[in-house]
């Protein structure tokens, strides 16, 4: 039951990461908020609170060694490099060439970011 509650919890952290993301790019190039969007992530924030507690009541926390920590860095920067390509195209798309180099030059960063926390092993 255990391992049921932490896979929900990194589905829900997924679905607010994206979620989250979605609602950013379409903030940005539309100009308009989804609000069914919005209300489900609100919904997986209560749902995600209460993963949090049970799992807190059920166990004792468990440390994450530094592969790990590197790896759950590499790949949040990965998400956020594609995210800012896709924003970059969008932009180029839209003949908006100033917010699209920056978005590009974010990119190239977070990509660097992300090699760097590459483990090694």
């Amino acid at each position: 039951m255990e391992r049921v509650r932490e896979t929900a919890l990194a589905v829900l952290m997924l679905f607010l990461l994206t979620g989250s993301l979605f609602i950013i790019y379409s903030l940005l190039m539309w100009q308009v908020l989804p609000k069914a969007l919005g209300m489900s992530m609100l919904f997986a924030l209560v749902l995600l609170k209460s993963t949090i507690t049970s799992l807190r009541n059920y166990q004792a926390p468990q440390e994450l060694n530094a592969t790990d920590a590197r790896l759950i860095k590499c790949v949040i920067l990965t998400i956020l490099s594609v995210f800012f390509i896709i924003l970059f195209i969008s932009y180029l798309l839209k003949s908006q060439q100033q917010p699209a180099y920056m978005a590009f030059g974010i990119s190239v960063f977070t990509i660097k970011k992300a090699l760097d926390f590459l483990p090694a092993d």
